[in-house]
Parts: C-alpha cells; sequence; structure tokens
C-alpha cells in the first residue's frame, strides 16, 4: 500500500470517528435534558462536554468505546451544579448529579 492510501485510510477512520462522537453527543445530550426534566431542575448550556472516553467491555463481553460527557445544571437558578452521562457505545449506561439545593 503506498502512502497515500494509508493516508486516506487514516482520514477516513478519524472522519468515522467524529461522526460518531457526534451522534453520541447528541444522545447524551438529549437523555441528560430529559433527566433533569424529570428531576426538576433547569439543564443549562443546552449541551454535554465531553470528558473521557476509553475502551471497555459491554454486558456480552464486546470491546466499545465508552464516553464520558459533564453537563451543568441549576435548581435554584443561583449556582451551578454539575451532573455526567456515561455512554457505552450509543446507549446511555448512566446518568448522576451532584447533589444540589432544592429551591
Amino acid at each position: 500500500m503506498n502512502d497515500s492510501g494509508l493516508l486516506l485510510i487514516i482520514l477516513g477512520s478519524l472522519a468515522w470517528f467524529w461522526w460518531d462522537s457526534r451522534g453520541v453527543a447528541e444522545r447524551a445530550t438529549i437523555a441528560a435534558k430529559s433527566y433533569c426534566a424529570n428531576t426538576g431542575v433547569a439543564f443549562l448550556n443546552d449541551t454535554v462536554f465531553w470528558c473521557k472516553i476509553r475502551f471497555k467491555r459491554n454486558r456480552q463481553g464486546r470491546i466499545q468505546l465508552q464516553r464520558y460527557y459533564f453537563f451543568e445544571f441549576a435548581s435554584d437558578m443561583q449556582q451551578r451544579y454539575r451532573g455526567e452521562v456515561i455512554m457505552m457505545g450509543k446507549k446511555v449506561e448512566s446518568i448522576s448529579m451532584d447533589a444540589f439545593r432544592v429551591g
């Protein structure tokens, strides 16, 4: 394989990774927004922010990307709190929130 073929494979892999990550981030945003609405707090910034990514085995034993995202929310609109969404592949694995003051 020549250098241009290898470069094309690398660029294609990077493009796929970016495209896949955007889709997972959108799903994490929807999940966080819904979780905040069900909890009765305000979801701030209308997005999640990427923290960490790693390979991990899912329940079937297959290796998948596990992505960690954080988001901010407010219960009394005076102080920001932080929450976390963990995505396994394209599915929500867990959502957690810092302890917050009930307004």
